[in-house]
């Protein structure tokens, strides 16, 4: 699957945002829509674009939006073009985003043009990661119990949170397959948290838990592998990346939280609005997706020998 399936159509599936100046009601006008989905942070900034035909549960596709022109201006009046590769357009060289600044996306695309709300850029705050093993008893999709051995994965804060602070919380994991030595990588879209600084402080605690995490090679060990031998030396590189949200990004976020909590997956009917930040001008399309900016502040942690029981 490529890049473009799936980092947006994960973003789609997962209700990415209507603009057309109102909320979008995926019940009764689901029909052909642009999406964009777009970031600015310190530690990496890029747009995608994309285009569908009418939707269908069954039988989704996206097409990669090409020839598009995406700019990027801040309040200081600067405009940036950014470069494209197929349909992901990244900055130019030398574009540094700083806190404080605000940032507006504005794309033409198909004769469309799409413009953002706002987006200002604010602080993050320090934190370190631990994991602790644990047990835990889940539902798997056919709602069957059982239990899962793996990791939580702990932030703790080492500094003040700042007052108005909402950051969404999201993880990638590496790890080497136990019989190929093949690098693994898993990147956790639907599985992420929004907190608010009142939500953290209220909690009366300076740490929480971040995800959950599997023990895979656990896995690998209980299923084995006819004549092959697994390595000695288990080893996960999980990366945790603290983003700073404004308000209106934040409640979006929840918005599509709130949605995975009801339905109970990414692929389940959709219910009511997603309202985002982008609008279409000269067009009847609809127009999904975000755009955000903020500071990104991203921790490892590697655990070697985790959790290995030989049966």
């Amino acid at each position: 699957m490529s890049r473009h399936i799936l980092q947006v159509f994960l973003i789609v599936t997962l209700m990415h945002s209507a603009g057309c100046e109102s909320p979008y009601d995926f019940d009764s006008e689901y029909t052909e829509y642009l999406i964009v989905d777009g970031k600015v942070t310190n530690i990496g900034s890029e747009v995608i674009l994309s285009y569908s035909g009418k939707f269908d549960a069954n039988n989704s596709t996206l097409k990669p939006l090409t020839g598009a022109e995406v700019l990027l201006e801040d309040d200081a009046g600067a405009s940036y073009k950014f470069i494209a590769n197929t349909n992901v357009y990244t900055p130019p060289q030398g574009f540094s985003p700083k806190v404080d600044e605000t940032y507006t996306l504005k794309v033409l695309a198909a004769g469309q043009s799409i413009i953002s709300e706002p987006e200002t850029i604010h602080p993050g705050f320090s934190f370190h990661l631990e994991a602790e093993e644990v047990t835990r008893e889940v539902f798997s999709p056919s709602k069957v119990t059982k239990m899962i051995h793996g990791l939580d994965i702990i932030a703790h804060i080492d500094s003040t949170i700042p007052d108005n602070t909402y950051v969404k919380w999201d993880y990638m994991v590496l790890w080497t397959h136990p019989y190929t030595g093949q690098l693994m990588r898993e990147s956790g879209a639907s599985q992420f948290k929004v907190m608010s600084s009142a939500d953290l402080k209220s909690s009366g605690s300076s740490s929480f838990v971040v995800l959950f995490w599997e023990d895979i090679q656990r896995y690998f060990y209980a299923e084995g592998v006819a004549g092959l031998e697994p390595a000695v030396n288990f080893q996960y590189h999980i990366f945790v990346t603290q983003t700073t949200l404004s308000k209106r990004a934040y409640q979006y976020w929840q918005q599509i939280h709130a949605q995975l909590k009801n339905t109970g997956g990414i692929f389940d009917a959709i219910l009511g609005t997603i309202d985002g930040n982008l609008s279409i001008h000269g067009a009847d399309l609809p127009v999904l997706g975000y755009f955000s900016a903020g500071t990104a502040i991203r921790q490892e942690i590697v655990l070697d020998d985790v959790m290995i029981l030989v049966p």
